[in-house]
């Protein structure tokens, strides 16, 4: 099994497939994000803070903390026949069993540094974060999809 390896000056266009031969498509040495359907487990992400809405003493709706990216911005270069992640839109609650609740963005990467982008948008590797737009909270992607 061999990964496929993205660094330096790169920005990938137009409609690409990449294969990486039964590992991984890793930047900069990280591996990149795909986009995941809302009920897909494990998850992009399972640390973020709970969304309490509505507000106490009730209990919320969906404190879950799954999160996961559902749309890149970008479509057309795939890994494995699911869009490469260069920022989008989240995700995040949910039990193992039950649909997403909480929409979120995707931030620009902080960890592809190369960067290697995608149609100019940097590519969202393990370890960037969304913002969950009810509470304000970060979550963190610590799963790639791939």
């Amino acid at each position: 099994m061999a990964d496929l390896k993205l660094s330096g000056l790169l920005d990938l266009s137009g409609n690409l497939s990449l294969a990486a031969d039964g590992g991984k498509v890793t930047v900069g040495g990280i591996e990149a994000l795909v986009e995941l359907t809302p009920s897909v487990r494990p998850a992009h992400g399972s640390g973020g803070v709970p969304v309490i809405l509505p507000p106490p003493p009730a209990a919320p709706t969906d404190p879950g903390p799954f999160v996961n990216v559902i749309n890149s911005f970008n479509k057309t270069v795939k890994i494995g026949g699911k869009a490469i992640v260069a920022q989008g839109m989240a995700m995040q609650g949910g039990g193992m069993s039950s649909a997403l609740t909480w929409p979120g963005m995707v931030l620009p990467s902080q960890g592809n540094t190369g960067p290697v982008t995608c149609n100019r948008l940097p590519i969202n590797v393990v370890g960037d974060m969304a913002l969950i737009f009810p509470m304000g909270a970060p979550a963190s992607f610590d799963a790639s999809g791939q």
